[in-house]
């Protein structure tokens, strides 16, 4: 057990509660969307309701809010990337302590992404 007090960054998802901000289906038809901009940056408080981002469908840019309270720990996908509808673009952490951990545990979203975990 002291090597891991030792160690916290070794197991950071376990010990943070990194929130997934996914990638929207904003039309009955949609795949995947382009991200046209962040309206937040790494750092920034926002409150469920506060909009996140701006994606580009297959019918219309629209703004894309938060459903959760927290701190923008990471994007992972970013301007004019895209992403396939539900996975994740962006790590909210619960805490301003939180931030650096969970950028550090979320480069691939490990704890919102469960099917490449399960094979380890």
């Amino acid at each position: 057990a002291a090597p891991a007090a030792a160690a916290p960054a070794a197991a950071p998802a376990s010990d943070v509660d990194a929130i997934p901000v996914m990638m929207p289906a904003l039309s009955s038809t949609m795949k995947e969307g382009k991200i046209s901009s962040w309206l937040v940056g790494v750092g920034d408080k926002v409150d469920a309701g506060d909009m996140l981002l701006v994606v580009e469908s297959d019918k219309a840019d629209m703004d894309v809010e938060s459903f959760e309270d927290g701190y923008v720990a990471k994007i992972l996908v970013g301007e004019g990337e895209v992403a396939t509808v539900g996975a994740p673009v962006a790590l909210l952490a619960r805490t301003e302590d939180e931030i650096a951990a969970v950028a550090a545990s979320g480069g691939g979203a490990a704890a919102a992404a469960p099917a490449p975990a399960a094979a380890a």
